[in-house]
């Protein structure tokens, strides 16, 4: 009897989860979908919580173990395109030519990219090329894609792994994403847009953007969101994307709408306050809101400002990809007012190797000559703030792998990380992303180093950046 009661409850459980599952999830709330995943209710919980980009702990991000044979590991949820930073070991190259093939679908995809054509006349670069064991060792063995060094007027050192090694071909016309170095590339660009009169100062309010009306960003000046001391803290995850009360990301096809969708909900930005007495607190929402409070002010010139900035002040050589959101409705050929109206603007960007080199030497330039943008970029290094957080050194590696450029840093400015060990006392700005991506620029020395990766924590930053900006050379 036992038995068949059981047999019973087991069956009657089946059919309910069955019923289940064959519903429209759509109406269900972003807590009951999550609780669902993490009781492992099934597959369709887990799809539907990827498709919100919900941060759901299961298996939505469920930790992956090193695998013991050459196949391909899969973080996080499918769709995922990168390889979770603070993993102890390093995935196999499978693994990292898989990741960096479905990152790079992203910037053709015509609803979430921003295409910029090159210059007539780009930049070109003289090399004096040395060679250096250091980094044949890094090219073929470590998660860099691409390395190069820049000491007044020459590229020193410039390398890429060995034939082979990837499943892809990476050359010089190769893109790789630019994650959060393309907060300080915002940021120039904002520097480039005061200069051609279309934002007052760094100290003028945002009090001019109906958009952000009844959000925490409004009447802040704009210091404080390039300074990343806006008090968003009660809103967005600190070195995350999410929303803290509905979980979700600002990015991708759950943030379709971008600015607008978030302001309309008083779950994530609308009616809210900043903190009282804020500090320094790293967010990505922060970035995207200067970067589409840029499109705002420049309006329906956006497109012309844009281009003649990739193509006549920074002089790229091949084609530029913005991030964008998609816009709300979905629209694969979305227009320039509509982004603007809708706020969909990241401020991430895909470009190729030398093309970021570009960047950077654009912002040397600007700062030693002492232009209207290399005025902006000093004003935002002097008004540079404290990390205020736990710093690591050179001599005391992460757990989870190797120190690097913005764990070093002890300040921020302008969305540029400064005063990294070793080199504090030098004006040194530098950019840093997601997966090891880092430039880093000596304005006194005339020295850049750009690097493009697959991983961080896996690139040795001491001896490829480091050493070549303090001393000229790998030692």
């Amino acid at each position: 009897m036992n038995l068949n009661i059981r047999v019973v409850l087991i069956l009657t459980a089946s059919l309910m989860t069955t019923h289940a599952l064959s519903q429209d999830l759509s109406g269900w709330s972003d807590k009951t979908v999550c609780r669902l995943v993490e009781s492992n209710g099934g597959a369709a919980y887990v799809e539907e919580a990827t498709s919100r980009g919900l941060d759901c702990k299961a298996q939505i991000k469920a930790k992956p173990t090193k695998p013991k044979t050459d196949e391909i590991t899969i973080f996080g949820s499918p769709g995922d395109t990168e390889i979770p930073d603070r993993i102890k070991w390093q995935p196999n190259d499978v693994t990292i030519s898989y990741y960096y093939k479905e990152n790079d679908t992203i910037r053709l995809h015509a609803a979430r990219g921003y295409k910029v054509d090159p210059s007539d006349s780009p930049v070109e670069f003289v090399k004096k090329i040395e060679q250096h064991k250091v980094i044949d060792r890094e090219m073929a063995t470590k998660t860099a894609f691409s390395y190069l060094y820049y000491e007044d007027g020459l590229v020193i050192y410039d390398a890429m792994p060995p034939d082979g090694r990837f499943s892809m071909v990476l050359d010089n016309s190769s893109y790789f994403s630019s994650h959060s170095m393309g907060k300080s590339i915002t940021s120039y660009i904002i520097g480039h847009a005061i200069c051609e009169g279309y934002i007052a100062s760094i100290d003028a309010p945002i009090a001019d953007w109906p958009l952000m009306e009844n959000t925490l960003y409004y009447s802040q000046p704009l210091i404080k969101l390039l300074n990343m001391t806006a008090g968003d803290t009660n809103v967005i995850k600190q070195y995350e994307g999410n929303f803290i009360k509905t979980g979700r990301n600002i990015h991708g096809g759950a943030a379709a709408g971008g600015l607008s969708a978030f302001a309309k909900n008083p779950l994530e930005l609308g009616n809210t306050k900043p903190i009282s007495t804020p500090q320094f607190s790293y967010s990505n929402l922060t970035a995207d809101v200067l970067f589409n409070y840029m499109m705002h002010r420049v309006g329906l010139d956006f497109d012309s400002f844009i281009t003649n900035f990739y193509q006549n002040k920074v002089r790229i050589k091949h084609p530029i990809y913005l991030d964008m959101n998609p816009l709300e409705g979905r629209q694969n050929f979305p227009s320039t007012e509509d982004r603007i109206k809708q706020g969909v603007g990241r401020y991430g960007v895909s470009a190729t190797r030398y093309d970021y080199l570009r960047i950077a030497k654009a912002m040397m330039d600007d700062w030693q000559n002492d232009t209207c943008e290399g005025q902006y970029l000093k004003s935002v290094y002097d008004r540079r703030v404290s990390a205020n957080r736990q710093v690591e050194t050179w001599n005391k590696k992460e757990y989870w792998g190797e120190a690097s450029l913005g764990r070093v840093s002890t300040k921020y400015g302008g969305q540029f990380w400064t005063d990294a060990a070793g080199l504090i006392g030098r004006n040194v700005l530098m950019m840093n992303g997601a997966n090891g991506q880092t430039i880093a620029m000596d304005m006194d020395k005339s020295r850049i180093v750009v690097i493009s990766a697959g991983k961080s924590h896996h690139v040795n930053e001491k001896k490829l950046a480091y050493e070549p900006l303090k001393y000229g050379r790998i030692r």
